[in-house]
């Protein structure tokens, strides 16, 4: 039964990102093969074990207030069937967390992370292979172009190479930071082999944005490091060998097009930079722009999860009849629409919520460390840095409602009750209590 249940939890995993294959088209809403797993895992884990029914969230109470206000505004809109799928949309997420939760209380946490790392190597490979079949005229599942039918920018199963890349990113996150804490989930060489195969499949996707970010994290991390350095005159010789061996594979990629015009201007095309089109920045800051005059139209009363595009559609004397036309006007900036969704008061529970989040994150992470628990306390960290590079992406681009995101949420949560576990069952209950309370 564990291991019907490992595989399920593989399938969770892997299938988080995949937007164009595997999955059921109801209506036109996607049915993902990531929640069809939850379900079936969901219903074995209760068929199978007694405590089926003990679920633990962090701030659960928070946050089951929060989605208490787009339940209660879910009518506010001329689709109310969207409004509809995408409460269930939120609910499968839970689902996911649910699962991954369960998973944990039956394996060692090395395990949980080991799949988890390994579904973000499985979709890197196949962006690499799907960029290296498209130079010999396979070209499979390609959405978008560098040079039409020759050089593709990958997308393995995602819409486009820019959700790919913010999928990637988790993973790409979670790894550089654990790798700059030496902390090894597998040997040395395949773990470097993972983060540079990830590396590489979010230049390949030429997504401006992942590279930006993780430009933007490894840069400040190496001037961190050498600020550090300074101080106190000690330096890690492979932090510093590996670090200036991206960075200068970064910034030499980078170079190369800045000193061609060419794909220079191919590269910063709709950005508005260098005298390029600006289309693509326009539009971002029209979808946001377009949302927060959703919010300020009716700040009390929400349009619910699914009732934005709709929203905007009827701003612009569109009725949007169904769901395909209602996707040409998405909104963008998962906080902006979190606001525009549940309104001022919902929006007050839900940041409450993300807020209480990252502080038992934290909190736990101390308690983890004083008690010489440095690699359990390493983890939650480089979770912690994985969300907030996440939702900072997702401001961007897409929705709250991503499963991947929801599954980076679902894995710290399970891990987090997993670490207080173990604390609690320990030895040093009691100084445990004391330092809790000092706080």
């Amino acid at each position: 039964m564990k291991k019907i249940l490992q595989y399920l939890i593989v399938i969770i995993f892997v299938s988080s990102s995949f937007d164009i294959f595997f999955n059921l088209d109801l209506g036109g809403f996607n049915v993902r093969t990531c929640y069809l797993a939850s379900f079936l895992f969901a219903f074995i884990y209760f068929v199978s074990f007694k405590d089926a029914l003990k679920f633990k969230f962090i701030g659960f109470l928070c946050f089951a207030i929060w989605f208490v206000f787009p339940v209660i505004f879910v009518g506010n809109t001329q689709f109310l069937n969207r409004n509809i799928g995408y409460l269930m949309w939120m609910i499968f997420n839970l689902i996911m967390c649910y699962a991954i939760f369960k998973y944990a209380q039956l394996v060692e946490y090395e395990k949980l992370i080991r799949l988890y790392i390994l579904s973000f190597f499985v979709l890197a490979l196949v962006g690499i292979v799907q960029f290296l079949l498209s130079l010999f005229g396979v070209h499979v599942f390609i959405t978008m172009w560098w040079r039409i039918n020759l050089i593709p920018r990958i997308n393995a199963f995602s819409y486009e190479p820019s959700y790919y890349a913010t999928y990637l990113m988790i993973g790409f996150t979670f790894l550089y930071y654990s790798w700059k804490r030496k902390i090894l989930y597998f040997s040395e060489r395949f773990q470097i082999l993972i983060l540079l195969s990830i590396i590489s499949a979010i230049f390949l996707s030429t997504s401006r944005m992942g590279i930006v970010f993780m430009i933007g994290i490894i840069s400040i991390d190496f001037f961190v490091m050498l600020a550090k350095t300074i101080v106190s005159l000690r330096i890690s010789r492979i932090n510093l060998i590996v670090s200036v061996t991206i960075l200068s594979c970064l910034f030499g990629t980078i170079s190369y097009i800045f000193s061609n015009e060419k794909l220079m201007k191919q590269y910063l095309a709709g950005t508005g930079l260098q005298s390029t089109a600006s289309h693509s920045t326009d539009t971002r800051i029209r979808q946001m722009t377009n949302v927060w005059l959703i919010f300020v139209d009716s700040p009390i009363k929400g349009v619910s999860l699914g009732g934005i595009a709709p929203a905007i559609a009827r701003y612009y004397g569109d009725n949007t009849p169904d769901q395909k036309k209602a996707k040409e006007y998405e909104g963008l900036n998962i906080f902006l629409e979190v606001l525009a969704a549940s309104g001022i008061f919902g929006f007050v529970f839900f940041m409450g919520w993300l807020i209480f989040f990252f502080k038992v994150n934290v909190g736990m992470s101390k308690l983890l460390k004083v008690n010489n628990l440095e690699k359990e306390a390493g983890i939650l960290t480089c979770l912690k840095y994985a969300l907030i590079v996440e939702l900072l992406l997702l401001i961007f681009s897409q929705n709250i409602l991503r499963p991947y995101l929801w599954i980076l949420i679902g894995v710290t949560n399970a891990l987090y009750f997993k670490f207080k576990s173990q604390l609690l069952s320990g030895n040093e209950e009691g100084s445990i209590l004391k330092i809790q309370k000092s706080e």
